[in-house]
């Protein structure tokens, strides 16, 4: 069933991103336990235990480019590629995979959730692994730092160029904390409820810089904010910072789709999905 999801790739040029090369794969952090003894126990497609039986219910966000072109359901971007080719190694035809809008704090919360997964640069963290489930990582990611073009810091190149800044971030995602441990008190730190409300301030001359994931951020200065540009990423805090699909707690479904997102590691398709969609190898990160 894997050829219905890799005949939507176009062909592949190995690029190896820096977020999510090959070299990166040793320090890759397993957030739930292996999958294969659960896998034995997971049906195909109509079998699985789903909120409605015989589709695949995921939740995800306002459609933001890298992660979604267009309507979630178009295929077309990174996260709705991946669901699709995690759908097809589940059992599931395209037409059984019905798109919920959410928003990130439904995601992250301990309620019911109104999805069987959700794909929406969720971050693997263990505060959030006491609420929710996640399935196997499927990404390395890096927060990136964008500017304004013709702001006081366009020329920033180190961490102590920025000093001084109001810096954006998104309140209830990881680059508030990535952002805080880089600076502590030598910028001013400002939440937004979502990374676009912070964009629109830093075209504005709100804000002086934006923290945010680095792709979600190439892309944004790429084809939303082109007054604005991506100067470099933050250091890592602890951990390599993985995103995950998110299921309820103690979902039948977490071992079946953390042993499909496996998979499609093993096989070369989340490779694949990445040197397409995503564009942040070459941005370095500042110190």
């Amino acid at each position: 069933m894997r050829t219905r999801a890799l005949a939507a790739l176009v062909p592949v040029v190995v690029l190896g991103l820096a977020a999510c090369s090959a070299d990166d794969e040793n320090d890759r952090v397993q957030a739930t336990p292996s999958a294969s003894a659960g896998e034995q126990a997971c049906a195909e497609g109509p079998a699985l235990e789903t909120l409605t039986e015989g589709t695949l219910t995921v939740g995800a966000g306002e459609p933001f480019e890298p992660w979604y072109v267009g309507e979630p359901s178009s295929g077309e971007g990174f996260e709705s590629a991946l669901v699709y080719a995690v759908a097809d190694e589940l059992g599931y035809e395209p037409e059984d995979v019905v798109w919920q809008t959410v928003t990130f704090e439904q995601i992250i919360s301990p309620a019911i959730k109104p999805f069987d997964v959700a794909a929406y640069q969720t971050t693997i963290t263990p505060e959030r692994e006491q609420a929710v489930d996640f399935s196997s990582p499927y990404l390395t990611s890096r927060q990136g730092v964008i500017v304004a073009d013709s702001g006081s810091f366009a020329a920033a190149a180190s961490l102590a160029d920025l000093e001084g800044a109001r810096v954006g971030v998104t309140a209830s995602q990881t680059s508030r904390d990535v952002a805080q441990a880089a600076w502590g008190d030598a910028v001013e730190v400002v939440p937004y409820s979502a990374a676009g409300d912070g964009m629109t301030a830093l075209s504005s001359g709100t804000i002086d810089a934006m923290v945010m994931d680095v792709d979600q951020g190439v892309a944004a200065s790429t084809v939303y904010f082109p007054d604005t540009h991506v100067v470099g990423t933050l250091p890592a805090v602890g951990e390599p910072e993985q995103l995950g699909l998110v299921l309820d707690q103690d979902s039948p479904l977490t071992p079946c789709v953390s042993a499909a997102v496996d998979r499609l590691e093993e096989d070369g398709t989340l490779d694949a999905l990445r040197t397409e969609w995503l564009r942040s190898d070459d941005v370095p990160e500042l110190s």
